[in-house]
Parts: structure tokens; sequence; C-alpha cells
């Protein structure tokens, strides 16, 4: 792969950069005049809600002594309903925290609390995710902005989508249809079948702008998985 010059390099994306900002600009004015909200921030802000407290939870099992795997298995058989071999493997996870901890190990109702909440919250996980299908929202594209925020928790992921998309663009990637996307996106669900609801919440100026970050960001994935792919 050869070099390209700093000076061609500037000038070639600096115009590309220029057009993404200001499309990011007009979509902000238009969400702000609309006032509504944007099913893709509320899909992705809950998920990445649920996921941190969800590794709260399994936080504080680790540290009793309870391993991963089990934790795992304990709120698969919860969130399938399959309470008699849920019993049974909660009764080894005390073993196994009872051996690591002695008189310290974790309580039998301490324990319900934690996998009761924990299978509380991927039942939410698999909710927010239908909800996004429902919306006609790309999965794949939602589990890499969660993923990418919540490695990022400093900014939310900023950098880290703002210098991958500013490395596309200088790769010569169009994202031509980045205005497209971002209204495909943000438009709402498209099926005529019954939408579940997630709670509604209030969004600040600042929240919009930073969801037209990601919605671009999102989309942008989208397509250079699409050109890879196909």
């Amino acid at each position: 792969m050869s070099a390209v010059p700093s000076s061609q390099s500037d000038t070639s994306v600096a115009p590309a950069l220029n057009a993404v900002a200001s499309a990011n600009d007009a979509d902000i004015n238009a969400v702000e005049s609309e006032g509504s909200s944007n099913p893709v921030k509320r899909t992705v802000d809950e998920i990445v809600a649920l996921m941190a407290l969800i590794h709260e939870e399994r936080e504080e099992l680790l540290a009793r002594g309870v391993p991963f795997h089990t934790v795992n298995v304990m709120v698969e058989m919860g969130v399938n309903n399959k309470e008699d071999e849920l019993a049974d493997m909660k009764k080894a996870a005390i073993a196994m925290s009872t051996k690591q901890h002695g008189s310290a190990a974790i309580e039998p109702n301490v324990l319900d609390e934690r996998v009761e909440s924990l299978i509380a919250l991927q039942r939410d996980m698999a909710l927010a995710r239908k909800v996004s299908k429902s919306q006609g929202q790309d999965l794949s594209v939602i589990n890499m902005l969660t993923m990418t925020i919540r490695q990022n928790p400093g900014d939310g992921g900023e950098k880290s989508v703002n210098t991958f998309l500013a490395y596309a663009i200088a790769c010569g990637i169009p994202v031509n249809k980045v205005e497209e996307f971002v209204a495909e996106a943000t438009a709402g669900p498209k099926s005529v079948l019954p939408q579940i609801d997630l709670e509604d919440t209030t969004h600040s100026v600042a929240d919009k702008k930073k969801l037209i970050s990601d919605v671009l960001v999102g989309c942008l994935l989208a397509l250079i998985a699409m050109m890879l792919f196909t």
C-alpha cells in the first residue's frame, strides 16, 4: 500500500470532513426544530445502561466466589424458566462460594436477589433489542455502537468514533449517502405491527448533538460492513 502525500491527503480529506460536519449541523437543527426523540439514541442509551447494571451485578457475584460461567448458566436458566435446574445451580454456587470464602461466603438470600436482578436485566436487554429490530434498526450496528461506548467510558466513544470516521474518509470510502442513512435510521418504526415502547426519556440538546454523531458512525460502519462482505 503506497503512502499518500500529506498535502494530497489534507486537500482530499478536509472537504469531506467539512461536508460531514455540515450535514451533522443540518441534522441537529432538524432534530431540534422537530423536538422529537431519536429511536437509535434511545435504543443505544437503553442497552448501554443495562450493560452497565449487568456488569455491576456480575462483578458482585464474582467477588463472592461465584464463577463467571456459573453466573451465566444461572441467568440462562432463569430466563428460560428452568426453576428446578436453577435451584440446583444456586446450591452449587453457594458451595463454591463457601469453599473460597468460608464464613464470608454469599448468603442464599443475597444470591437469590443478585440472580433475580440479572435475570430481569437480561430480559430487559432482550426487549430493548426486540424493540430496536421492530423499528427497522440494524442490530449489528447497534451492537457496534454500544460496544464502542462501553469500551470508552471517559468520552462515550467520541474520540474513537471521530478517529474511525476520519480514517474511513481518508481511505476514500464514500459517505455521500450519510444523510439518507440518518433519515432512515431516525424515521422511527416502518412496521404496521404494534410497537413495544421503551420507557420514554427527555434528552437535552447536548444529547441530541451526540446522537447525530452516533448515528453517522453507525451508518458508516454498516456501509463498510456491506462493502467488505458483499
